[in-house]
């Protein structure tokens, strides 16, 4: 997966990140989880039709929160305005509640 992120960002003209870079890192965030699903799970064991509806279901989340925090952050990045203490502050508490979040869900799961 690294490897794909980084031939994706050596293809980039000029360092620009374009609006397909959001579904890009969400792609790339649903093959890995995949994978490591495909990596658990076991043979001789058969999972109920529930825990895999579940799962299934909180993938389908975390693809859905990727695509809206990369949104997010691709929409912020293209903001001109001017720098200052107000900006910086208000950046600091928005990855913080990122971060909050993420840790939030992944306790979950």
């Amino acid at each position: 997966m690294f490897g794909l992120g980084a031939l994706y960002a050596a293809t980039l003209r000029g360092g620009a990140v374009d609006g397909w870079s959001i579904a890009y890192g969400a792609g790339l965030l649903l093959a890995a989880e995949l994978g490591y699903w495909s990596l658990e799970h076991e043979r001789l064991v058969r999972e109920e039709a529930a825990v895999t509806l579940r799962r299934a279901a909180t993938l389908g989340g975390l693809v859905a929160a990727s695509l809206v925090g990369g949104l997010v952050v691709v929409a912020v990045a293209g903001v001109q305005v001017g720098a200052g203490l107000p900006l910086a502050a208000a950046g600091t508490a928005a990855a913080v509640g990122l971060l909050l979040f993420v840790a939030r869900f992944a306790r979950r799961a």
